[in-house]
């Protein structure tokens, strides 16, 4: 619980749940091997299969409580937090994900203000 998994730690467990499921992703439509990356064709399927597959290995960071990182990216983390149910009329306690957004989307927005400024 609290640990900080960064991009690579997340990278590695994306492959792993790849490799144990046993989830083959084929690569070209005609059955032909392609040898060289210029080559490769991702799918639609390719790319669903990998990012469901990402964001399930997150769910389970933030089951255990951990965190990630994705440093020039987003920070995701669990938040506890106080509540007040107003049927029952006592106070609670639950967790809330934080998303803090990093360097290259801040500054992502920073370009779009600029952007509508420019425009207008």
């Amino acid at each position: 619980m609290d640990n900080v998994l960064h991009k690579k730690d997340i990278i590695k467990r994306v492959e792993e749940r790849l490799f144990d499921t046993n989830t083959k992703i084929v690569i070209g439509g005609n059955g032909k091997v392609y040898k060289r990356k210029y080559h490769l064709k991702y799918t639609q399927k390719i790319i669903m299969t990998v990012l469901t597959a990402f964001f399930e290995v997150l769910a389970e960071v933030i089951e255990k409580g951990d965190s990630a990182t994705f440093s020039p990216y987003i920070k995701i983390e669990p938040r506890k937090k106080k509540g007040y149910n107003i049927y029952s009329r006592e106070t609670m306690q639950y967790y809330s994900t934080k998303i803090t957004s990093m360097n290259r989307f801040k500054s992502a927005c920073k370009y779009l203000a600029e952007k509508c400024d420019v425009e207008k």
